[in-house]
């Protein structure tokens, strides 16, 4: 496997000064670009994941779209990336899993005429203490007529997409994978129900010092679950923690973050752990905001909620700095588009909005974010976030789709949060 140079990848690099001013009027006191290097990492992908590995190598997990042959519609398949230079060159991509029909094909043709398109969407992945990468996803199926249209467009008949979940693994570092082992989702639903959503992972897997894994789910509650769960009545969304115990093959042993009832869904739910014990889940809403959920109890049961961004600024995930300092990264669906971040300097107990800080603002429009990040053992910090044209069009949609990853110290985004010093 050789290395794939930051140009053959699209990649432009450079320094970005400090610009102080109003970004725009709809997000007000929003003033501040921190200076960092921007490298677009992929082009035709999206839902960029970045893991800091074991070996300080840096891996990644994009959702990389291929166009196919012969039907109107796009395949998604899962990829991993790997860079043993903190983001400067990337490994060749490896493929992490597909699925292909009878005849080998990333379709299949239906008795009508129609045909089938397969996508493997919404990842999760982490880096479990015996070395071993776990990832899981969900596996979409999307169905389209004789005539090339989406048959679960809006205004046309919903044939249910999701499949279900399924999670794999590798133990050299990404080189090589195991087969896709379909999940035990539990009280969640695997297919669609109605225009909602189904079960998704997604953010990372955390690790227990007890080697337990765990693994943050969103979805649809499967009324007809008849498990141990004590779920509300009327509950039809739910964002839960599921773990492992053996390796990440197999999951269960769920705990309910919280639950909605009613068709607005609660969606996006990401983890960070503050030591053993303590855990924090952020959870995207029907507002289109970010809400925080406390454990004390590695996530056996939860307190909160206490809202940390404002409606279009979704989804968000955390992570604890060398400081100590915690650093939240949304997607900003609102002008400025692109991917902001945030300090606490309290374990999560508050949160400076006021000084949150624009770290990348290549965006076309709001369709763009899922903005996360790790650092470094050189103190660097690395987001990766998407973006995505403002079209109908699904080919233009993805072949114009942009992951980027940007680079930059604590530091550097004081500096621009206008921190007389890093606390």
């Amino acid at each position: 496997m050789m290395h794939r140079s930051v140009t053959n990848m699209f990649i432009c690099i450079g320094v970005l000064s400090l610009f102080i001013g109003a970004c725009n009027s709809t997000d007000k006191g929003t003033a501040k670009l921190v200076a960092s290097q921007s490298q677009a990492i992929a082009r035709g992908a999206a839902w960029g994941t970045v893991n800091q590995l074991s070996d300080d190598s840096v891996g990644m997990v994009i959702q990389k779209a291929r166009l196919v042959d012969g039907t109107e519609g796009v395949n998604v398949c899962m990829q991993w990336l790997r860079s043993t230079d903190g983001g400067q060159t990337w490994l060749d991509p490896v493929l992490m899993g597909e699925r292909r029909g009878s005849d080998g094909k990333l379709f299949e043709r239906q008795e009508d005429g129609g045909y089938i398109i397969f996508q493997e969407r919404n990842q999760a992945v982490g880096q479990l203490p015996s070395g071993r990468i776990v990832a899981a996803w969900v596996q979409l199926n999307y169905h389209y007529g004789p005539d090339g249209k989406e048959r679960n467009a809006p205004g046309m008949d919903w044939i249910n997409p999701c499949q279900g979940m399924v999670v794999t693994w590798s133990d050299d570092m990404g080189q090589t994978w195991s087969t896709m082992r379909p999940m035990d989702v539990g009280p969640f639903l695997g297919p669609f129900l109605g225009r909602q959503n189904g079960v998704s992972p997604h953010w990372r897997i955390l690790s227990l010092q007890d080697g337990t894994a765990l693994m943050s789910l969103y979805g649809n509650y499967n009324p007809e679950y008849k498990g141990k769960l004590m779920i509300p009545e009327g509950t039809q969304s739910m964002s839960a923690v599921i773990r492992s115990t053996d390796e990440g093959v197999t999951w269960g042993d769920l705990s309910l973050i919280m639950h909605k009832s009613g068709r607005l869904m609660y969606e996006e739910t990401t983890l960070v752990q503050l030591d053993e014990n303590r855990l924090l889940a952020h959870v995207r809403t029907p507002r289109h905001d970010t809400d925080q959920y406390q454990s004390a109890d590695a996530g056996r049961t939860w307190t909160g909620p206490q809202t940390v961004t404002q409606p279009q600024q979704h989804p968000a995930g955390a992570i604890r700095l060398q400081s100590g300092n915690l650093l939240l990264t949304w997607g900003n669906r609102r002008a400025p588009y692109g991917a902001m971040a945030m300090l606490s300097r309290d374990e999560g107990k508050t949160w400076d909005y006021d000084h949150r800080v624009s770290i990348g603002w290549k965006g076309f429009g709001k369709n763009c974010g899922y903005a996360n990040g790790v650092q470094l053992a050189d103190g660097t910090i690395k987001v990766t976030y998407y973006v995505m044209p403002e079209t109908k069009d699904y080919h233009q949609l993805w072949n114009q789709s942009i992951v980027y990853l940007v680079s930059f110290s604590e530091k550097q985004f004081s500096k621009a949060a206008g921190y007389s010093k890093m606390q």
